[in-house]
């Protein structure tokens, strides 16, 4: 199992600006029902991939460059007080003879649980991203590259990591 290590603080930075500008706020004007299949088609509008994850009661859209190429684990977690993980690894091509691992991971805490998690001291766990009731939504992202630089795994792996930081296609989270 891969674990995720403590984001730095630049990227840290980085994506807490990113995310609270498009995680925090509203979708943008063109919703989901009012994009055809034409208008996808024809490149006029994204279309983003979609996990809904029955145990986190969360909705997940990621960019366009994600579909397809990650698999998804939820479980019961209790990892810097949290209490699920929806843990999103890497799927790389059978061909490319290497193992999944960890883009991004979604913690759940409860309010009082993230309240500590986020004063303990040290590099910060990730960014809250969404809360809904007493739930807490803690975005994680993967520290490094993990694949050899210059192979088919690592350039996907950075256009993934890369897609969901952009600010034109974030990733967007929809508690349920």
């Amino acid at each position: 199992m891969s674990v995720l290590r403590p984001l730095n603080g630049s990227l840290l930075c980085a994506m807490a600006l990113v995310l609270a500008t498009a995680a925090c706020g509203e979708r943008p004007a063109t919703k989901k029902g009012d994009v055809t299949a034409a208008d996808v088609i024809a490149g006029s509008a994204e279309s983003l991939d979609h996990y809904e994850s029955a145990e986190g009661k969360v909705g997940v859209d990621f960019p366009p460059v994600w579909k397809g190429n990650y698999l998804v684990f939820p479980h019961a977690d209790t990892t810097f007080g949290s209490r699920m993980t929806i843990d999103f690894r890497f799927k790389p091509d059978k061909a490319w003879k290497v193992e999944p691992r960890t883009l991004l991971a979604i913690r759940i805490f409860s309010q009082a649980a993230w309240v500590k998690a986020a004063a303990r001291p040290g590099p910060a766990i990730g960014v809250k991203i969404k809360e809904r009731g007493d739930d807490v939504f803690v975005l994680s992202l993967a520290g490094s590259n993990p694949y050899k630089a210059g192979t088919p795994a690592a350039s996907l792996f950075d256009q993934m990591m890369l897609a969901v930081v952009n600010a034109g296609t974030p990733l967007r989270l929809s508690p349920r």
